[in-house]
């Protein structure tokens, strides 16, 4: 998908609780993070998490607060590494060993969005990308990944609450296991209802309700897989580490 303007509300806010199961979601999702204040080495990364399996991320060894017991669907804080030697590592809650498979190096001063989703194997597999869009004063900035199993492919609508898609066009479409679209510009508009559907159809799978961005930030919304033994699709939402 190339970047285009979304039909998708951005509300100005200081903080407000994020719940995936509500109708109507204001993405109050906290702000990004402080900075280290070296931006000659500096990258800084922002993990969340589409698995099972709780996890901590450690920075030069250490679990800061806010970083510690990530589960489903939470993020780590925007973390400062040094962009050509991070010393960042991921371990299942509670213990010291680090899951492979983070980069191992960064471009210095760039920000980075990385989702932490289930392997092809039962592992944990790490995706990894650049935030360096910026939205569009008074805009958000939105994208899709898919943390579902290769071959599965999605589209997403942004729509008018409870607008036909009979004659709508997707968003953002065929989005393929494990990977991200481009960032869109998302407008300061009246609410707008996001929902997925398999690529080519028009059979709603996922109904994520009237979403609201914040202005000046760019968010990830992550399609993450069902509950073992369970059917639905899930979602979560990541901030960007851009400062807003």
């Amino acid at each position: 998908m190339h970047a285009r303007t979304l039909a998708v509300t951005v509300l100005v806010v200081a903080s407000a609780a994020l719940a995936a199961c509500s109708s109507d979601n204001v993405l109050g999702l906290g702000l990004p993070g402080g900075s280290s204040g070296d931006t000659l080495s500096t990258a800084h990364v922002r993990i969340g998490n589409a698995t099972a399996t709780s996890f901590d991320v450690a920075s030069k060894g250490i679990v800061y607060a806010g970083n510690a017991g990530i589960s489903f669907g939470l993020s780590s804080n925007c973390t400062p590494v040094n962009a050509l030697a991070p010393d960042l590592s991921v371990r299942v809650t509670g213990t010291l060993v680090p899951l492979p498979g983070l980069a191992t190096t960064y471009q210095i001063g760039v920000n980075y969005t990385v989702i932490a989703y289930p392997g092809p194997l039962g592992g944990t597999t790490f995706a990894t990308i650049s935030d360096v869009f910026t939205p569009v004063a008074g805009q958000s900035a939105l994208r899709v990944f898919n943390a579902n199993a290769v071959g599965t492919s999605y589209d997403v609508y942004v729509t008018d609450p409870g607008e036909s898609l009979a004659t709508a066009t997707p968003a953002f479409s065929a989005v393929t296991g494990g990977t991200f679209t481009t960032f869109g510009n998302a407008n300061a508009d009246t609410p707008r209802q996001l929902r997925v559907t398999n690529a080519g159809s028009k059979a709603v799978v996922l109904d994520l309700g009237n979403t609201a961005l914040i202005a000046g930030q760019s968010v990830t919304l992550v399609i993450a897989p069902p509950l073992v033994g369970t059917l639905p699709l899930r979602f979560f939402y990541v901030a960007g580490c851009n400062v807003v």
